[in-house]
């Protein structure tokens, strides 16, 4: 094995010597395990409801078990299945604009009565694995095709937009360019388009909705709006400092049991965690977090395969971003967006597309 920075005595690093056909990464479902469960326990603190727990944890059961049986297939064997599961998911986000859940206050919802479907989580699943199919459906990947999934990229990132997503909508956005990227891309086109997409921040300025425009406001100065807008992330705040070293204790967190902090079972789950367990509890997190996408992302880096590193690669980055964006949100760092901590908030479409995707790449493992 080859000596890494990154190496654990405990062997955390990826040995290509042994027989990954029949190893199964013990690492990666141990973090898995802990972090879900930890979410249930938090689920329940900031929402002090044992139905939305019990419910949450039905997601889990199911997700967990979807994720083990992808884990012991061979995921590569159904790569047309894959480029074709795009449309199916596209029609999806298409007929959720017209008929979305009538209890939601925008249209991402679809409702299927015993519960309720997200078709951009949905998406945001299939797209880098259908590009992934597409673009290593030859041996050399040619210009065009990745212009082809660039354009309709960009026409999955509209669809969610509107719904209004801002946030799923540019995850979607970077699944779809990453497997570019990661493809061969030329730099010299991505650094264009990074520049063509600076010049138009004015116009994306405009085209935001008026309620997003003001979280981004809120971002410079949330004590402007203190009881309005900025309450989200004023609330926030004080309930990460106020955590101390060692936090408040389970279900002692003053912010949320009293329920300052809005959708602290979602968005702002990272507040709670913070509030009640402190400076030593998240760095545990980050810890856990670490060794997850450590893990995933060896997949991807040693992988012999172009199918398997573009989609492990991918997917695995996509589930950095969320956890990224979603703590600098909470933090004051970024604007509010809706999106949930993997793995801790409470929504089972993305608790479950979540664990499905650690399958894939569990599944992946094997090409290395």
């Amino acid at each position: 094995m080859r000596n890494s920075p990154l190496s654990f005595s405990v062997n955390l690093k990826i040995d290509k010597s042994q027989n990954n056909s029949s190893q199964f990464d013990y690492w990666i479902l141990f973090s898995i395990i802990f972090l879900c469960s930890f979410g249930l326990a938090m689920i329940y603190s900031s929402s002090n409801s044992l139905e939305m727990t019990i419910r949450q944890g039905a997601y889990f059961f199911l997700g967990l078990i979807g994720m083990l049986l992808l884990a012991f297939s061979n995921f590569r064997k159904m790569e047309v299945f894959y480029l074709h599961s795009f449309w199916p998911a596209l029609f999806l986000l298409i007929i959720v604009l017209f008929f979305p859940s009538e209890n939601s206050k925008t249209s991402r919802w679809i409702d299927l009565g015993l519960f309720t479907f997200q078709p951009s989580e949905l998406m945001r699943f299939i797209l880098p694995i259908s590009a992934a199919s597409f673009l290593t459906k030859n041996l050399k990947t040619k210009m065009k095709d990745m212009w082809l999934v660039i354009f309709v990229t960009l026409i999955c990132f509209y669809l969610v937009a509107i719904q209004p997503d801002l946030g799923t909508s540019i995850i979607i956005l970077l699944a779809g360019l990453l497997p570019v990227v990661i493809s061969g891309f030329p730099w010299i086109y991505i650094f264009f388009g990074g520049f063509l997409a600076t010049l138009s921040l004015p116009l994306i300025w405009m085209s935001l909705y008026d309620y997003q425009k003001q979280r981004i406001l809120t971002l410079f100065n949330p004590e402007a709006d203190i009881y309005g807008a900025g309450w989200n992330i004023v609330q926030s705040k004080i309930a990460v400092g106020s955590g101390g070293l060692f936090g408040k204790g389970f279900l002692n967190g003053s912010q949320s049991q009293l329920n300052f902090i809005p959708e602290s079972h979602s968005d702002f789950i990272f507040s709670v965690i913070a509030e009640e367990f402190g400076l030593l509890g998240t760095s545990i997190l980050f810890l856990i977090y670490g060794i997850l996408i450590y893990r995933l992302l060896m997949v991807s880096f040693y992988s012999s395969n172009k199918f398997a590193k573009i989609v492990s690669g991918t997917l695995s980055i996509i589930l950095l971003a969320y956890i990224s964006i979603n703590i600098s949100m909470v933090i004051g760092l970024l604007p509010v967006v809706g999106m949930p901590l993997p793995f801790l908030s409470q929504g089972g479409t993305a608790l479950v597309v979540n664990l499905l995707t650690i399958g894939i790449i569990l599944s992946l493992r094997k090409e290395v």
